[in-house]
C-alpha cells in the first residue's frame, strides 16, 4: 500500500523529502529556495537534488526545464509526488524518485517516520504494525491514526522526540487544548510502526504491571486523559513513583509524562530531597502553548484539518479567503480549529454567501473567540436522557469508559426510567459529544465538551445538588477539585453554596469506609489541595474525614500504607483542629526491620523502604509517636548490621539501584556510615544536571511575507469532489 502523497501539501512534501535525506547524511539547513518553486540541495558527490512538487502541469513544465539544464552538466536526482512517467524525464544521468520509491523508503526508515509522523495518516498502517505488538498494547490505534491524519510535528514535538531520545524520559507541560496528548500519541503510534510496544497509563501502578524487561515499550502517562481537571491524586502518584519510574528508563523503555509543570516540580523535588541534586540530569521539559506556534504551523494545522475533512468546494474557497484572519487570530488553538472545520465550516458553507462576504468573515472570527457557542446549543437541543448520559459520563474516571459502568452511572443520573438502551443512547452521541473506543469503551470527544457540561451542573442549582446526592467518588473528586478548567482557574465547581458542601460532606462521609487505599489516596490529596485554597468550608469537611478514616483504620486493627499515612498527616498538618494519630503499632511491627532482612529480595528492600518512610514521616510530624513505639538504640544495632551484609552478599545487578537508594535513606534517619556500601554499588559516577538545549535547524529562513505562506500552503487544498 502506497502513500497518499498528494493529501501532504507542498510544504510537508517538503519537509518529507528534507527528513529522508537528512537520513541519507543530508544536512538540513543546505538546502535553497523552496518546495513550491524547486528546492535545491547540492551534494559533495557533486549530484543536484530537486524536490519536485507537482500540483499541475505548470509545475511538470518547470521541473522538466530545471532538471534538463542541470543534466546537462551533472547528475541530477529528482524527489517528486507525481508518477514519474508523467514527467518524462527518461535521461541517463537523470534519476527520479516518485511516489513508489518514497514508500518504500518511508517502509524501510522508521527513524524518518518519527520525525515526519504525518505521513502516517496518508497510509494503511496495517501492513506497518505488528498485530501481536499492537493486540499487547494499550494505545487507542484507531484516535492516533486518525490523529495522523492531522498532526502537525511542531517545534515542540521535534524537541519532544530529541529529548526522548537523549533522557528516555520526556515532559511536556502546558495548558489544555494545546496538544500535549496529541505529541505523546504521535510518537506512540510512530514507535508502534517500528515494533515497539505503546502503553497508555494513568497511574504508576498500571506502568509496572505493564514492564516487561524484555521487550521494547514507550509508556504515556498523562495525569488525566480525557479530561481538564487537575487532579492532584494523579500527579503526586507520580511525583512519589518518579524516581522508580527513571531508574526503569533505558534503549528499550521509554516514557512520555503529559503534565502540568506543578506536578513535575513535586516529583523532582522528591527526587532530589531523596537522592541528592546531583545524581539526575535534569528531566528536559517541553512547554506547549499558543505563543510556541509560529505562521506556518498553525497554517499547516488548518490546512491538515480542512483537507482530512474532505470539505465542499465552496468551504475551501472560505478557508482560502479567511486563512490570514483564522490564522493570526490570537485565541488560535489546534483543537478549536478542528471543531470549527468539522462543525462550523460545513454550515458556513451552506449559506450560499460569497467567500468574502462580511456575514461570513465575522462567523470565522466569531467561533474562533467563542467555539463554545454552537456547543452550548446543541447540548441543550438534547433529551433528557442523553443529558443523563453526559452528566454520568463527568461522574465516571478520565480515559475511556467501559459501557456497563456507564450504563450504571446513566441510570443512577437519570431522574426517570431510560426510554433506550444506554447503548442507544451513545450511538446517538457518537462523533459529536462522545466516541466509541473498541472494543466497548466510550470517551469524550475532547475535554471541552466536558468543560461544558460542568459548567452547565454549575449554573444550574436544582441539577448540581441532585448530581451531589448521586454521584460516586468521580463526581465528588470533581467537585472538590481546584485549578480545573481550560485556564486552570476553576475551583470547586460544584460547590456553589453553603448548602452544596453539606451535600458533598455527607457523600464523602458514606463512601469514604468503602474506598480502597488508592481511592483514599486519591481524596485525601484532593482534599489538601482544597484546605490550600483557603476555603472555610474545606477545613471542617476534611477534618471529619480526616477522622473517619482513624477510625475505619483502628476498627480494622490492620497495617496502614505508609504512602496512605504520609497523605493524613499532610492533610492532618493543614487542618485547624488537632487529631489523634491512628494507632500504628501493627504497622511499625509489621514493617520494623530484623539482621536477618535478605537484601538480594526486592519485596524485602522494598519493605525496610517503607519502614524508613514511616520513621521519617513521624520525625517530621509526629517526634512523640517515635519514643512511643520504641525507636532507639535497639533499631540502630539492626540498622549497622544490614549495612554491612551488603559487604559480604552480593545484590543481584537488577536490584543495584534499589538498594542504593535504600542504603541512602536510611543514612537520613540514623548515624550510619553506608557510603562504602553505596559506592559498590553504584554502577556509574553521578553526572551533573546537563541543561542539554536540542539544535532544531528550522527548514527555512521565510524570505516572503507570512500572509504570503498561509495563501501557499492553502493552495493545495482540495475539494472532496477532486
Amino acid at each position: 500500500m502506497t502513500y497518499d502523497l498528494g493529501e501532504l501539501g507542498w510544504l510537508q512534501f517538503e519537509q518529507l523529502c528534507t527528513e529522508l535525506l537528512a537520513a541519507e547524511g543530508v544536512e538540513r539547513d543546505r538546502w535553497h529556495g523552496d518546495g513550491d518553486d524547486l528546492r535545491t540541495v547540492l551534494l559533495p558527490t557533486g549530484e543536484l537534488v530537486v524536490v519536485g512538487w507537482v500540483r499541475n502541469s505548470g509545475y511538470r513544465r518547470r521541473i522538466r526545464r530545471r532538471v534538463r539544464t542541470e543534466s546537462a552538466r551533472r547528475r541530477v536526482r529528482v524527489l517528486t509526488n507525481d508518477d514519474p512517467s508523467e514527467l518524462a524525464l527518461d535521461r541517463e544521468n537523470v534519476r527520479v524518485d516518485g511516489s513508489a520509491e518514497i514508500a518504500a523508503a518511508l517502509d524501510a526508515a522508521p527513524q524518518v517516520r518519527r520525525r515526519v509522523p504525518f505521513v502516517l495518516g496518508v497510509r494503511d498502517l496495517d501492513q506497518l504494525i505488528d498485530p501481536d505488538t499492537a493486540a499487547r498494547s494499550t494505545l487507542d490505534v484507531a484516535a492516533a491514526s486518525e490523529l495522523a491524519r492531522v498532526f502537525v510535528p511542531t517545534r515542540a514535538y521535534l524537541r519532544t522526540l530529541d529529548v526522548l531520545d537523549r533522557h528516555r524520559f520526556a515532559v511536556v507541560t502546558g495548558p489544555p487544548e494545546m496538544g500535549k496528548t496529541a505529541i505523546a500519541r504521535m510518537l506512540g503510534l510512530a514507535a508502534l510502526t517500528d515494533g515497539w510496544e505503546v502503553h497508555e497509563c494513568t497511574r504508576p501502578d498500571e506502568l509496572w504491571q505493564l514492564h516487561a524487561r524484555d521487550r521494547r515499550q514507550v509508556f504515556i502517562a498523562d495525569d488525566a486523559f480525557g479530561s481538564t481537571e487537575y487532579r492532584p491524586d494523579a500527579a503526586e502518584r507520580w511525583a512519589l513513583e518518579l524516581d522508580r519510574v527513571l531508574h526503569a528508563m533505558d534503549d528499550r523503555h521509554h516514557l512520555i509524562w503529559t503534565s502540568r509543570p506543578a506536578p513535575l516540580r513535586a516529583g523532582l523535588q522528591r527526587i532530589h530531597r531523596e537522592h541528592g541534586v546531583e545524581r539526575w540530569p535534569r528531566p528536559a521539559e517541553v512547554q506547549v502553548a499558543a505563543s510556541a506556534l509560529d505562521v506556518e504551523e498553525k497554517a499547516l494545522i488548518l490546512f491538515r484539518h480542512a483537507q482530512a475533512g474532505r470539505v465542499s468546494s465552496t468551504a475551501v474557497g472560505i478557508v482560502r479567503a479567511h486563512a490570514w484572519e483564522i490564522v493570526e487570530h490570537e485565541h488560535f488553538t489546534p483543537e478549536r480549529i478542528r471543531r470549527f472545520v468539522a462543525l462550523r465550516l460545513p454550515e458556513l458553507a451552506t449559506r450560499g454567501a460569497a467567500p468574502a462576504s462580511d456575514d461570513i468573515r465575522d462567523a470565522v472570527r466569531d467561533e474562533i473567540r467563542e467555539p463554545t457557542a454552537a456547543m452550548a446549543a446543541s447540548l441543550h437541543a438534547l433529551a433528557p436522557e442523553h443529558r443523563a448520559l453526559l452528566v454520568a459520563l463527568v461522574d465516571s474516571p478520565p480515559g475511556a469508559v467501559p459501557e456497563r459502568e456507564l450504563a450504571s452511572a446513566v441510570r443512577r443520573h437519570a431522574d426517570v426510567g431510560l426510554p433506550r438502551a444506554p447503548a442507544e443512547l451513545v450511538d446517538r452521541l457518537t462523533d459529536h459529544f462522545v466516541r466509541v473506543v473498541p472494543p466497548d469503551n466510550v470517551t469524550w470527544v475532547h475535554p471541552s465538551w466536558r468543560d461544558l457540561v460542568i459548567d452547565e451542573l454549575a449554573a444550574d442549582a436544582d441539577a448540581r445538588r441532585r448530581f451531589l446526592v448521586r454521584c460516586g467518588l468521580e463526581g465528588l473528586l470533581l467537585a472538590l477539585s481546584t485549578a480545573g478548567g481550560a485556564t486552570g482557574e476553576r475551583r470547586f465547581p460544584l460547590l456553589v453554596e453553603d448548602c452544596d458542601w453539606d451535600l458533598a460532606a455527607d457523600r464523602l462521609y458514606r463512601l469514604v469506609p468503602a474506598l480502597d487505599d488508592h481511592d483514599v489516596f486519591r481524596v485525601l490529596a484532593t482534599l489538601r489541595e482544597g484546605v490550600a485554597t483557603g476555603h472555610p468550608e474545606a477545613d471542617p469537611l476534611s477534618t471529619a474525614v480526616l477522622e473517619a478514616l482513624r477510625r475505619v483504620w483502628d476498627e480494622s486493627g490492620s497495617t496502614v500504607s505508609v504512602a496512605l499515612l504520609g497523605k493524613w498527616l499532610a492533610l492532618d498538618e493543614r487542618v485547624t483542629q488537632a487529631l489523634r494519630l491512628p494507632m500504628l503499632a501493627p504497622t511499625w511491627i509489621d514493617l520494623l526491620p530484623t539482621e536477618s532482612v535478605d537484601i538480594r529480595s526486592r519485596d524485602e528492600l522494598r519493605r525496610l523502604d517503607d519502614w524508613i518512610a514511616l520513621v521519617r514521616l513521624l520525625r517530621e510530624h509526629r517526634p512523640s509517636a517515635l519514643d512511643e513505639l520504641g525507636y532507639g538504640e535497639d533499631q540502630l544495632r539492626v540498622l549497622q548490621s544490614i549495612v554491612r551484609s551488603f559487604a559480604v552478599r552480593p545484590v543481584d545487578e537488577e536490584l543495584r539501584d534499589v538498594a542504593a537508594s535504600v542504603l541512602r535513606k536510611l543514612a537520613r534517619i540514623a548515624p550510619v556510615d553506608v557510603r562504602p556500601a553505596v559506592d559498590a554499588l553504584e554502577r556509574t559516577e553521578p553526572s551533573e544536571i546537563d541543561w542539554w538545549e536540542p539544535h532544531l535547524p528550522r527548514v527555512r529562513p521565510w524570505t516572503r511575507p507570512e500572509r504570503t505562506v498561509v495563501a501557499r500552503i492553502l493552495d493545495d487544498l482540495r475539494p472532496a469532489t477532486q
